[in-house]
């Protein structure tokens, strides 16, 4: 994702600051030139009008009139500033009239203000630069260190024609960031994830069986079929020490946090904690320190936390040098912090875990995963007012970040395909076989999309195989379980697809047979024949790994490749009845009776069968023969 750097900066205490109007700051826009902008705004101002927006307090026109009052002047600082040459123009109205009258100053002074109303501020780079990758979403990285501006909701800049900006071109998603050296030691981004889920209704009523739900639904992919708590750990009610002592024994990935925001109860500290239930009392307004401190045995794993809490983002204590929930434990090391910055609706807090954690699960980038909850925040605003606004991302990616998503998501691939396959030989409802098939579809163009991006060839060539498999188990469940006609060209075309990939992979490494046995069926299927040069460079690559005493997933290569060896009447050293024999005494040895059943004897299995019930000449495959089904069926038997 490309991203525009947007910089402000100060002189002075920058953990301390409070908002003049007038105040000057430097802007830096990627690499263009620098330059100053000026705060249109004061402190006392500022509090009463991001009071309105408390829902609670304030009626709707005034909301929406704070709402476009404080959009307009994040517009400006980000997209506008002074123009220099207007300015001067206006000084010399008044200093080019040396000899003017008291009512000739009166009508200067009065063209000056209406003028400086107007024409004093004039576009910035900003929007040009998004303009130039238009055509996807982009990122602004905005950077402020002054405790001040932190305080500003940037997230309601709007585009020229007044509409969002984050709604511009494809989208702009605006993410939050603090310089420091915090971020030469974040943690690496795992392919699986394990979640810490905490919440607790100390300061009221939360929705955590909806949450625990979207949780288990976007872990679908990763979910095993037993011990659920090895990927998503649960702790309700949670008190501060439970927290702490979770996070140290569970190397969680990500956290989630459900609970009430509530303000610190210090003279000197009008900042926003959390309320987690205490030992002895109803309710424990935990500082953002206190949390930073329970979640540090989580730091070198954990890589998103998400806080479910009104004002967990919240800035607005300026004249306090410590941070905000959100800002504390990104600053602490966390380099993903999804928070809300204001008032968080119920609907609001189910939007974002929902659609969030689906994005982010299926393998999507986490900023895109952020600027589509935005979108859908945005869309159900009459549940959620505002909470598009409230909705704020800091985030620090290390280096890699895309060459770990290329990782996760062909982790997802593979345990997708595995569930397909899984799938295709049940009697599931229709409905799932549908999602399985648009999921896989998804998920193949989603790593088609990223492969060209990142350019990662070395992964390609890793992985090839596995989006052949991915395509042949699309078409598998196309043509079993749909079987219309639309699914059954859909199905052929995904096949074709997964001969391409195959045929590829066992180019790029003609030692690896299975790859070879893949794309030499499928070209059998298709065109009824084999390449007799690639058939026995498969086999013989086969024949040297059955060398290997607790090698097995040779032995069903070389039973495939028997069998195909009878379109092109090549000699093998052995039988496919034989290979196969010593498949199922090789399995059993090595992985024992269940594991051998339900690994490679059901894979061969499951293998052998398509060329009896489904590569049938009938169906349209192996042209100008007879295929194979007869012989095949024979050896799904000898599994039996």
């Amino acid at each position: 994702m490309k991203s525009v750097l947007v910089e402000f900066t100060r002189f002075n205490d920058l953990a301390t600051g409070v908002l003049r109007s007038g105040d000057e700051y430097l802007r830096t826009i990627k690499d263009n030139p620098v330059q100053q902008v000026r705060m249109e705004i004061d402190q006392i101002d500022f509090n009463d009008t991001i009071k309105k927006l408390r829902y609670a307090t304030h009626d709707e026109t005034e909301r929406k009139q704070a709402l476009n009052k404080l959009s307009t002047l994040v517009s400006n600082l980000l997209r506008r500033h002074e123009d220099r040459k207007q300015q001067q123009k206006l000084l010399e109205l008044v200093t080019g009239n040396p000899d003017a009258e008291a009512e000739d100053l009166l009508r200067l002074v009065k063209e000056i203000q209406q003028r400086e109303k107007s024409n004093t501020l004039e576009e910035g780079p900003l929007l040009a630069e998004l303009g130039k990758d238009s055509d996807s979403l982009l990122q602004v990285d905005l950077v402020t260190n002054s405790a001040e501006l932190s305080a500003l909701p940037f997230e309601s800049a709007l585009s020229e024609d007044g509409t969002p900006l984050f709604l511009q071109g494809k989208g702009v998603v605006l993410t939050r960031r603090v310089r420091g050296e915090f971020n030469e030691t974040l943690p690496e981004w795992q392919e699986k994830p394990r979640v810490l889920f905490a919440w607790s209704e100390a300061g009221g009523a939360v929705p955590h069986d909806l949450h625990y739900e979207a949780l288990l639904q976007a872990l679908e992919m990763w979910l095993p079929k037993t011990d659920v708590e090895s990927v998503l750990f649960e702790v309700g009610n949670a008190k501060l020490r439970q927290i702490e002592a979770a996070a140290k024994e569970g190397n969680f990935t990500h956290i989630h946090l459900l609970a009430h925001g509530s303000q610190l109860k210090h003279d000197d500290d009008q900042r926003f904690g959390i309320a987690l239930d205490h030992p002895i009392e109803k309710a424990d307004v935990v500082s953002p320190e206190q949390l930073s401190k329970a979640l540090a045995g989580s730091r070198s794993s954990a890589v998103v936390v998400t806080l479910a809490a009104c004002d967990a983002g919240n800035e607005n204590d300026v004249i306090n040098p410590e941070k905000s929930l959100a800002r504390q434990l990104h600053v602490s090391g966390f380099p993903v912090v999804i928070a809300s910055q204001l008032p968080l609706t119920v609907p609001g807090a189910n939007i974002l875990v929902k659609h969030f954690y689906e994005d982010l699960f299926e393998g999507l980038d986490l900023r895109e995963a952020l600027h589509r909850t935005r979108v859908q925040l945005y869309r159900q605003s009459e549940d959620t007012g505002h909470d598009w606004v409230s909705l704020v991302g800091y985030v620090q990616l290390r280096e890699g970040y895309a060459d770990y998503r290329l990782k996760a998501q062909f982790k997802i691939l593979r345990n997708l395909s595995a569930k397909a396959e899984a799938l295709a030989g049940s009697g599931a409802p229709l409905e799932q076989f549908s999602t399985i098939v648009e999921k896989l579809k998804i998920r193949i163009q989603s790593l088609n999309s990223l492969l060209q991006e990142t350019h990662n060839l070395q992964a390609l060539d890793e992985n090839r195989g596995l989006l052949g498999s991915a395509e042949k188990r699309r078409a598998e469940v196309l043509f079993r379980h749909l079987g219309d006609d639309d699914s059954m060209r859909e199905s052929r075309h995904a096949l074709a697809e997964a001969y391409r990939w195959y045929e590829e992979a066992f180019a790029a490494n003609p030692s690896h047979h299975w790859s070879g046995v893949q794309y030499l069926a499928l070209q059998a299927a298709l065109k009824g024949t084999v390449d007799r040069n690639d058939w026995k460079t498969a086999y013989r690559a086969a024949e040297v790994d059955r060398k290997r005493p607790d090698e097995y997933w040779a032995l069903g290569s070389l039973t495939e490749l028997a069998l195909l060896s009878r379109l092109i009447d090549e000699p093998t050293d052995d039988t496919a009845e034989v290979y196969l024999q010593e498949l199922k005494q090789r399995a059993v040895k090595v992985l024992g009776d269940a594991d051998a059943a339900n690994g490679p004897l059901l894979s061969t299995g499951l293998q052998l069968r398509r060329y009896a019930e489904w590569w049938l000449p009938s169906n349209g495959f192996f042209p100008g023969g007879s295929g194979l089904a007869d012989d095949a069926r024979k050896l799904v038997a000898l599994l039996a």
